[in-house]
């Protein structure tokens, strides 16, 4: 007789590859009934294994359409190492599954975006770093005051043309350049973005690597003067970007 953990990955296997899988000698049933009540089974999470997926992706769903995006999501669910996932990671690899296939920019950048909008929505709680909390500091205490990346930060590097699923933060001048990146942050309840400049872009970026706010100021002095890099400083703290690491 097999083992309970012998038993189970090959139930698994059935369900996930199809009843050339199907273990004859696990159900007392007989093998038709056994097999038609496992394929109800593997067509529940089949079903919901898509119905996670436009879960992640509402605005997505829309941008490529129903019919697209559903074709689309059977392909990528039936990948092994998805299979294998629980429901709370199965969208992770979306994107990069999309830009794979030959998807343009926009449609991989809008899934980049979402997916990073539910990161920031389940990362940890925490305060973000006010202006106030730093505007009465001497010199040397905001040069030594230590800082860290908010847990709920994302930054998403903007490859092509916004989707119109995302047009309330193209600027209204048509002529504008795009942004660089999107910023994604939930200084509080809300998540919020902000399109950030190539220069805000590479700033944000070495906030994860900046442990005090002068280690921070060095690398936007190194981007612009001493006036622009401070008016940049001043928009991650208020975007909420920043934490105070507590001495």
């Amino acid at each position: 007789m097999p083992s309970l953990a012998e038993s189970q990955a090959r139930f698994i296997a059935c369900l996930q590859k199809g009843p050339a899988h199907f273990p004859d000698d696990l159900f007392m049933q007989s093998a038709d009934r056994a097999l038609l009540g496992m394929k109800a089974h593997a067509n529940t999470i089949s079903h919901a294994r898509l119905v996670a997926l436009e879960d992640s992706y509402p605005k997505l769903h829309t941008h490529m359409g129903h019919e697209t995006f559903h074709a689309v999501s059977r392909d990528y669910i039936e990948q092994d190492h998805i299979l294998a996932c629980d429901l709370n990671r199965i969208a992770a690899d979306f994107a990069v599954f999309l830009s794979d296939r030959g998807h343009d920019s926009s449609t991989v950048d809008l899934a980049r975006i979402e997916w990073a909008w539910l990161e920031s929505y389940r990362s940890a709680e925490a305060a973000p770093l006010l202006l106030a909390d730093i505007a009465a500091l001497a010199e040397d205490k905001l040069l030594a005051f230590p800082i860290a990346a908010h847990p709920a930060l994302r930054l998403v590097a903007i490859t092509g043309r916004l989707s119109p699923e995302l047009s309330g933060l193209a600027d209204s001048d048509p002529g504008a350049p795009m942004p660089g990146a999107l910023l994604i942050v939930r200084p509080e309840a809300q998540i919020l973005f902000h399109p950030l400049t190539g220069v805000e872009q590479a700033i944000a970026e070495k906030i994860s690597e900046s442990a005090t706010m002068g280690n921070l100021l060095e690398h936007a002095l190194e981007l612009g003067d001493e006036t622009t890099a401070m008016q940049h400083l001043v928009k991650l703290i208020q975007a909420g970007a920043l934490m105070h690491i507590e001495g």
